[in-house]
């Protein structure tokens, strides 16, 4: 098991990791959009602000999830960069390839200890849950119905996180991509079938997404084992000591995940405001978003193992550049989709029935909206970088930064004097100052650990490996 990530192109090995994962990315989003176009074409508006209020609260359990699985990736590779910092005639690296074994098992299990207890309480406390984000009548009852189907599918969900973010650490980018490309194919090939042939409408629609999870996770946790051999049998005599190692990443990067739903429903309560159309129009959005920029998605998931293996080969300078190479891939991508979409928001509109008042929405969306991402994907590829200098608090405080000190009042702010375009311009704002913010704070803090200066804030301090230090006045580049 080698450091992949700790030689060659920097951009070349973050753009490689993006893309590939993107592709996966791109099937499962494009699935969601068109799941949302076959329920349109059954002609009622409810069901589309259904599946908007139920993604909203399926996203809350897929946030966790996503948190286990940056502490997994974390620990595997940075424990994969060490093997090779350290590979000496004590068999330090070996100990180091061992870890990484123990550690992705171990990670496994960890994410079961999660999503089962929460899936129970989700599925005790669906209406509630929706109602909070303004969910009414019929369109609670159907929204209650596809969240109750495809949220029981959560743990599920969390072994695919984890054994994707877990090819993605032993430079296998390319499995992990075909791993939630043939679930996008499953989802898509199961869709018409079971929404129209079968007659089952939404439910349908649910069922879907639950056989494409159990197709990613299952192909996920084949590649990992059968191709790679990471997995290890379980060391109970250590199992609570790594998942105290894991919480110190997973628990900050978890709240890291959960500020965004608590805004998105902030936002959807917002919309609601303004009509069923309103929020049929932002469900619209939400499925057209994640298409777009499944790229920038896909960036989040690259930056970590990359920078994460060569902080463990303690290459710093290697970690500036991945978090440089992700600012630069950010704005290159997301140039060339603004455009893409300035041209196709007509067409869209036309396509999911949108009336007269959604597609103005959805063009504001377009004109004003899209560009700004750029700015958002410099926050995507800084968070994973406060991770890997085991400082996962800056992340944490980070989201919660954009999501509820800004993305809040400016959302409340800005609806009350625009309406429902000033929803999507407040989240917009938010998403740009933080992300600028971030970057530069990432790239303070590293320079600050290449020239061996201290990064240490007790809120944000999460020590993984005590025996890698970084001695004042050193310059830690590495060759």
């Amino acid at each position: 098991m080698s450091a992949t990530y700790a030689h060659g192109s920097v951009l070349k090995h973050i753009t490689n990791l993006s893309l590939t994962s993107a592709i996966g990315l791109f099937s499962i989003f494009i699935v969601d959009l068109v799941d949302m176009f076959f329920i349109s074409l059954l002609g009622e508006v409810a069901l589309a602000a259904a599946i908007g209020f139920a993604g909203l609260g399926l996203f809350l359990g897929a946030s966790i999830c996503i948190g286990i699985s940056v502490a997994v990736s974390t620990v595997v590779s940075q424990a994969i960069g060490e093997s090779e910092a350290e590979a000496t005639g004590d068999r330090t690296g070996d100990k180091n390839v061992a870890k990484a074994g123990r550690m992705a098992t171990h990670g496994l299990l960890y994410s079961l200890c999660w999503t089962l207890p929460i899936t129970v309480l989700m599925m005790v406390y669906t209406k509630p849950l929706l109602a909070i984000i303004g969910a009414q009548g019929e369109v609670l009852e159907l929204a209650t119905l596809y969240f109750r189907i495809v949220g029981i599918s959560l743990p599920i969900l969390g072994i695919a996180f984890v054994c994707n973010s877990l090819l993605r650490s032993v430079g296998a980018p390319r499995l992990s991509m075909w791993t939630t490309l043939w679930g996008g194919i499953v989802n898509g090939v199961l869709d018409p079938i079971l929404i129209f042939t079968a007659g089952l409408g939404l439910t349908g629609a649910a069922l879907a997404s639950v056989v494409s999870r159990v197709v990613v996770a299952g192909l996920g946790f084949y590649y990992i084992q059968r191709k790679h051999r990471l997995l290890a049998a379980p060391n109970w005599a250590m199992f609570f000591n790594d998942v105290r190692e894991l919480n110190g990443i997973a628990l900050p990067s978890i709240l890291t995940n959960l500020s965004a739903p608590i805004s998105s429903a902030f936002a959807t309560a917002q919309m609601a405001r303004y009509g069923t159309d309103a929020v049929a129009a932002a469900s619209v959005i939400g499925r057209i978003s994640p298409v777009l920029f499944a790229g920038l998605y896909g960036l989040s998931g690259a930056i970590g193992p990359v920078a994460s293996q060569n902080y463990g080969a303690n290459k710093i300078h290697r970690v500036l550049e991945s978090l440089s190479s992700g600012g630069r891939f950010a704005i290159i991508y997301v140039v060339p989709v603004t455009i893409l979409m300035l041209l196709l928001n007509r067409w869209l509109a036309h396509v999911f029935s949108l009336d007269d008042a959604a597609a103005e929405l959805l063009n504001f969306y377009a004109t004003f909206i899209v560009g700004s991402y750029a700015l958002f994907g410099l926050q995507l590829a800084a968070n994973p970088i406060f991770t890997v200098l085991r400082h996962p608090g800056y992340a944490t405080f980070s989201n919660v930064t954009r999501d509820l000190v800004l993305a809040i009042p400016l959302i409340a702010l800005l609806s009350a004097m625009f309406g429902a375009k000033g929803v999507l311009a407040g989240q917009a704002l938010a998403n740009a100052i933080a992300g600028i913010a971030a970057f530069i704070i990432a790239r303070w803090m590293i320079k600050r650990v290449e020239s061996g200066k201290s990064i240490d804030v007790k809120w944000s301090n999460r020590h993984l490996h005590h025996h890698l230090h970084n001695t004042p006045g050193v310059n830690h580049r590495g060759h």
